[in-house]
C-alpha cells in the first residue's frame, strides 16, 4: 500500500472525541465540525481502510470492535504528534526556559499538563517533554538527555537525586460481564494471581508496583506500552487490567469498566529524579517546586 494517503489527524481526533463525548454528533461539535462533515469524514476513513467504525441505529451510532482498536491506536498517534508539535515549537522559539523532561505515561498524560501550566504563569518556558516507561525515565537523566525526570515509583537509582511530589493510586479493572464486576468481597492475591492479565510493560511503574503488592510474577494474556490500549483490551474481554485511577475515571463513571475491590496495597508514590551534584536551571528548579507544590 505504498500510494495509501498518510492518516488524517483531524479525523483522528475526531474518532477520539467519539469515544470521548458519547455521539459523532457531540464529537462534531468539540471539533468545530457540522454533522454531514463529521460524517462523511468518518466514511472517507471507513471506505479507505474497508472496515466499520460506527454502527449507524436510529438511536445514534455505537463502536465497533473494530472502531475501538482504531481508537487505541488514534490516541497513541495522536500523544506522538502532539509532543512533537510541542518539541518542534520549543526549537523554534526562544531557548530562554527550556528544560528536558523524562516522564511516565500516567504522569504525562494525566499530572505533568497542570505543572506546565502553572508553570508557564510563572516564566516562559519552553518544554520537552519525553513519554517513556518508568525505567527509562531514570536512565534518560542519568544520561544527560533530560533534566529532571518523573516517574511512578520510589525505587532509588544511582546516581540520582529523588524527591516525592505526590501519590496515585491503581485499581483492578475488568469488563462489566466479569465475575469480578459483581464482587462485594475484595478480592485475595491467591485468587488474583490465578488470573491472566493484561498489563504494561516490564520496566512500567503500574507493572512494577502491581507485581511488587501480589507477592509473584501474574500471567500475562496481552502486554500493551499505553494506557488506553490496556483499557480497549479489557473492553474486549481478554483479561482484566491495572491501570492508574486517574486515567480510568472517565471509563468508569461511562459504565464502560469496572473497579474490583481488592486487599493489594496499589498506593504508590510519585517521585522527581534529578543527577546528584547537578545544578538545576531556573526552569527545571521552578518546575521541581510547582510539582512539589501539587
Amino acid at each position: 500500500m505504498a500510494d495509501a494517503p498518510d492518516l488524517d489527524i483531524e479525523t483522528l481526533r475526531l474518532v477520539v472525541a467519539v469515544d470521548d463525548t458519547g455521539s459523532l454528533s457531540a464529537a462534531a461539535r468539540e471539533r468545530g465540525l457540522s454533522q454531514p462533515s463529521a460524517s462523511a469524514r468518518v466514511r472517507a476513513f471507513e471506505a479507505r481502510w474497508q472496515l466499520t467504525l460506527l454502527e449507524r441505529t436510529p438511536r445514534g451510532s455505537t463502536i465497533t470492535t473494530d472502531g475501538r482498536a482504531v481508537i487505541a491506536w488514534a490516541r497513541q498517534v495522536l500523544r506522538e504528534a502532539d509532543t512533537m508539535r510541542a518539541g518542534l515549537a520549543s526549537l523554534t522559539g526562544s531557548r530562554r526556559g527550556e528544560v528536558r523532561i523524562a516522564a511516565s505515561l500516567t504522569i504525562a498524560e494525566h499530572i505533568l499538563p497542570r505543572w506546565l501550566g502553572a508553570l508557564r504563569d510563572q516564566m516562559e518556558v519552553h518544554p520537552q517533554l519525553h513519554v517513556v516507561n518508568s525505567d527509562r525515565v531514570a536512565d534518560m537523566v542519568r544520561s544527560q538527555l533530560a533534566d529532571i525526570g518523573f516517574i511512578e515509583t520510589a525505587a532509588r537509582a544511582p546516581g540520582l537525586d529523588h524527591r516525592v511530589v505526590g501519590t496515585d493510586r491503581l485499581v483492578v479493572v475488568v469488563h462489566p460481564d466479569h465475575e469480578w464486576a459483581r464482587r462485594r468481597t475484595p478480592l485475595r492475591p491467591e485468587v488474583l494471581a490465578r488470573a491472566e492479565w493484561v498489563l504494561r510493560e516490564e520496566g512500567s511503574g503500574t507493572r512494577s508496583t502491581f507485581e511488587r503488592a501480589l507477592g509473584e510474577v501474574p500471567t500475562i494474556a496481552l502486554q500493551a506500552g499505553s494506557t488506553a490500549a490496556l483499557m480497549g483490551a479489557v473492553r474486549a474481554a481478554l483479561g482484566p487490567a491495572v491501570v492508574s485511577e486517574r486515567a480510568v475515571a472517565t471509563e468508569v463513571e461511562a459504565g464502560h469498566l469496572v473497579i474490583a475491590p481488592t486487599t493489594l496495597d496499589l498506593d504508590r508514590p510519585l517521585t522527581a529524579v534529578w543527577r546528584k551534584g547537578a545544578r538545576m536551571s531556573a526552569a527545571t528548579s521552578a518546575l521541581l517546586a510547582v510539582a512539589a507544590g501539587g
